[in-house]
């Protein structure tokens, strides 16, 4: 981990010490300057004072989530407890949608944030990133299209659902029930990915490599399908319809460590030791979510504070002093 004094950091906390007894805290940065709110409405404080293009920084904590309705960069301390770090999750409370106009060109950005609930997207939503987040059900509201949406390092732990015309792109993601229209798109690259139905009218079109698919249906992949390097478990004829043969059939035994087909937040989803040297994918690397040039890891990109001494008080000349050790990942 690098050690960062970041000067912005220091302004946030020297504005108030409540920082430090670890007040939920979110910030905006607009054009340069930094506004502060507190709290577990704080991020839907700082929604409504943002406009396009703005950056929400929210700490650990549970923080009562907002419609967003404004392309956005918001960026939370995490989606799990990280003992490197030091640091809790963002933990987004309650139902929300994502609603923004379609005439906006700046993106919606979302990193390191908890959901357990639904979140609803509508209008058209485009080309959006979503990092090192954990969410439980994504679907469209009524005549919704989501285009080029990539998710990297995430989880989605049961619905993953893009209507047609609609395209996602998945990588080192652990995928729980993808579902797309008749001409919507997944690409998934070093994915774990759980469906009951592969079939073509499901995610039959979509794009699959170096990935590990589960499935116990009656139900392999299409030949419209595309899969390189893959291994199925749980079906047999997962890869009949495929014509190259760089696909296997594996048992969880002989795939994972621990993982049988049930999801949890603490899995981990790691190959046992054979496994990362004999399922290799088109790169040479191990398949699943720890291979490719972007293994896995659930460490933000932006940097937490994962120390922070303020001083009683200011010092004769007016001066506050302030330590601060920041993390973020490599």
């Amino acid at each position: 981990m690098k050690k960062l004094f970041l000067s912005l950091v220091v302004a946030i906390v020297a504005a108030s010490a409540t920082f430090a007894q670890s007040s939920m805290l979110a910030t905006l940065s607009h054009d340069g300057t930094i506004s502060t709110f507190y709290g577990a409405s704080a991020l839907r404080e700082a929604h409504d004072a943002a406009v396009n293009g703005d950056i929400i920084t929210l700490s650990s904590g549970s923080f009562n989530a907002v419609n967003i309705e404004k392309a956005l960069t918001i960026r939370g301390a995490g989606m799990a407890i990280d003992n490197t770090t030091q640091t809790e999750p963002t933990i987004l409370m309650g139902d929300f949608n994502i609603v923004i106009p379609e005439d906006v060109t700046e993106r919606l950005t979302l990193e390191g944030l908890y959901h357990n609930m639904t979140i609803s997207y509508g209008g058209t939503l485009k080309n959006g990133t979503f990092l090192k987040c954990r969410f439980l059900k994504i679907v469209p509201l009524t005549d919704a299209v989501i285009q080029n949406l990539t998710m990297i390092h995430c989880k989605v732990a049961d619905v993953l659902s893009i209507s047609s015309n609609s395209s996602v792109s998945c990588v080192n993601c652990y995928v729980e029930g993808p579902t797309s229209g008749n001409l919507g798109n997944f690409e998934f690259v070093n994915c774990v990915i759980k469906k009951y139905d592969y079939r073509e009218n499901n995610v039959g079109k979509s794009s699959f490599k170096n990935s590990v698919l589960y499935s116990n249906s009656g139900y392999g992949l299409s030949s419209s399908a595309v899969a390189y390097n893959c291994v199925g478990i749980g079906w047999n004829p997962m890869f009949d319809n495929i014509p190259n043969t760089t696909n296997s059939i594996k048992t969880f035994q002989e795939v994972f460590k621990t993982y049988t087909g049930t999801y949890n937040d603490d899995e981990s989803f790691e190959l046992t030791d054979e496994a990362k040297t004999s399922l290799l994918g088109i790169d040479g690397t191990q398949i699943g979510i720890y291979g490719g040039n972007m293994p896995f890891s659930a460490t933000p990109t932006n940097p937490q504070i994962t120390k922070c001494n303020v001083a009683a008080k200011s010092t004769a000349d007016g001066k506050l002093s302030v330590d601060i050790t920041v993390n973020g990942a490599e």
